[in-house]
């Protein structure tokens, strides 16, 4: 019997949460070692939400609140480097830009996506 319901189809939010981790987690690190800066502070801020992503998934509201912070700070952060390579003094090539910014992006939004989420399914006890 199939449904056709479109809720049915939408991944869940604990695998949204799972993949921006990961993502977000890969990303950084790829960044990090495209330009070894301050990109090693956003692997910390990573690195704390798969620790938030553990309790999340567990149903503790305040963890999936922590990480929406994270994701915020690393979609801002993304933003910070998406400009400081596009300043005009600098080298600024496809390569660099998508290592140091799109990725990240992308994969902030993707587990701001799932935490958002989360954040309405769960019920703190």
């Amino acid at each position: 019997m199939s449904t056709n319901n479109v809720a049915m189809r939408v991944p869940a939010w604990r695998s949204l949460v799972w993949v921006g981790v990961v993502a977000s987690l890969l990303a950084w690190t790829w960044a990090w070692y495209v330009d070894r800066g301050a990109q090693a502070f956003m692997i910390v801020v990573a690195v704390a939400a798969v620790v938030f992503a553990y309790k999340a998934v567990a149903g503790m509201r305040t963890a999936v609140v922590g990480l929406m912070i994270a994701g915020f700070v690393m979609f801002l952060a993304s933003l910070y480097w998406m400009f400081w390579v596009m300043m005009p003094a600098g080298k600024a090539d496809a390569f660099e830009m998508a290592s140091v910014s799109l990725f990240p992006m992308v994969a902030s939004v993707i587990l701001l996506v799932g935490s958002a989420a989360g954040f309405r399914h769960t019920k703190d006890s």
